[in-house]
C-alpha cells in the first residue's frame, strides 16, 4: 500500500495541518454525508485505507461509504475521552462498517480495550524560523483552562517574560475568534515556547507537543507522562511542577533537535502505514518507554 491509497476523513479538510499532507487524501466529513452515490462509487474505489478522526465523526459516515469500498475502515480517537467520546465509541462498536477502533493515548487505549496508534503530524508544515518577539505563546479554546492560563501569565510577567495569548470563547472553527491554523503557526513561530494546559486526566501526546518538536519550539506543560515518551528532552520541555524561577534560564537554552527517527515515526505517512501493519512492539521502541504502561490513567 502506498499513501496515495489512504483517505483521512476529518470534520473539515481545511483544519489544522491537513492541507499540508502531501500523500494522504483528506475529505471533510460534513461533505461526505451529502455526497452523491455516483460520486462515492468513483472517488472511493482506489483507497485501501480510510481513517475517520473522532472530531466531527458520525457513524452514519462509515455506514454510507461501506457499499462503495473494500478499504479497511478505521475510527481513530485523537482526543482525550469525555462523555461525547464514550457515546461515539459505543455507537462505533455497534457499526459493522467499521473494521477497527484506535486511540492515540496508549494508557486510555489499554483501559478502554482499544487498539493503539500514536497521533501524527507532518514536517511539511515547517515554516522558516522567525526572530521571537515573545517568550511564551498560548493558543487554545477556553474549555476550563482560561483561569489557569491567566494565573500563569501573571507569574510569567513577574519573571519579566513576555507572553501572547489567544483564547477562544468556544470550541470549534465556527466561532468568530477562531484563528486559522496558518495564522496560529505564525504566532507560534514568533515565540520561544508554547504553553500547554491540559484537561484533568489528559496524559497523551498532544498537538502542542508535536508543534514543539516539529517546529523546534520549547514546550511548557503539566503533562506528567511526557518524561516517559522518547521525544522528551528536559532541555526542550519544562514541567510546570518545576520551580518557575528556573523558567527564564530554560528559555535561554538553545532548542535541542530530537532524533530524526522519532520525528519520522510520527510523520503522517508512517502513522497511516501502521494501521495496515499493526506491530505493537514498535511503540515501545519509538514512541514511549515501557515504564509508561505501568501507570494508571484517570478514566
Amino acid at each position: 500500500m502506498n499513501n496515495s491509497e489512504v483517505l483521512l476523513v476529518a470534520k473539515d479538510s481545511a483544519l489544522y495541518f491537513f492541507p499540508a499532507l502531501k500523500n494522504i487524501s483528506v475529505y471533510s466529513g460534513k461533505d461526505l454525508l451529502t455526497a452523491k452515490k455516483d460520486f462515492l462509487a468513483v472517488y472511493l474505489k482506489h483507497f485501501h485505507l480510510i481513517i475517520f478522526l473522532d472530531y466531527g465523526f458520525e457513524v452514519e459516515m462509515a455506514a454510507k461509504i461501506r457499499p462503495f469500498t473494500k478499504a479497511k475502515i478505521i475510527l481513530f480517537f485523537w482526543n482525550h475521552f469525555k462523555l461525547e467520546h464514550y457515546r461515539k465509541l459505543n455507537a462505533a462498536q455497534n457499526e459493522p462498517a467499521i473494521d477497527s477502533i484506535y486511540h492515540f493515548d496508549p494508557l486510555e487505549a489499554r483501559d478502554l480495550g482499544l487498539l493503539h496508534n500514536s497521533s501524527f503530524y507532518t514536517k511539511a508544515i515547517a515554516a522558516p524560523a522567525q526572530h521571537p518577539d515573545y517568550d511564551i505563546f498560548f493558543g487554545a479554546n477556553d474549555n476550563g483552562r482560561k483561569q489557569q492560563a491567566l494565573a500563569l501569565k501573571k507569574q510569567f510577567e513577574k519573571l519579566g517574560l513576555k507572553s501572547l495569548y489567544h483564547i477562544l470563547s468556544g470550541h470549534g472553527n465556527e466561532h468568530a475568534d477562531y484563528l486559522p491554523y496558518s495564522e496560529y503557526l505564525t504566532l507560534v513561530n514568533h515565540s520561544k515556547a508554547i504553553l500547554e494546559i491540559l484537561r484533568a486526566g489528559q496524559y497523551g501526546v498532544t498537538l502542542r507537543t508535536f508543534e514543539s518538536i516539529f517546529l523546534q519550539k520549547k514546550l511548557i506543560t503539566a503533562n506528567e507522562m511526557l518524561p516517559y515518551y522518547r521525544l522528551y528532552d528536559a532541555r526542550n520541555i519544562f514541567m510546570l511542577e518545576t520551580d518557575l524561577s528556573k523558567l527564564t534560564a530554560f528559555l535561554n537554552i538553545p532548542y535541542q533537535p530530537i532524533d530524526q527517527t522519532i520525528l519520522a515515526f510520527f510523520e503522517a505517512e508512517n502513522w497511516a502505514k501502521r494501521f495496515m501493519d499493526h506491530n505493537t512492539q514498535i511503540f515501545a521502541e519509538f514512541e514511549y518507554y515501557p515504564e509508561l504502561m505501568a501507570h494508571q490513567s484517570a478514566l
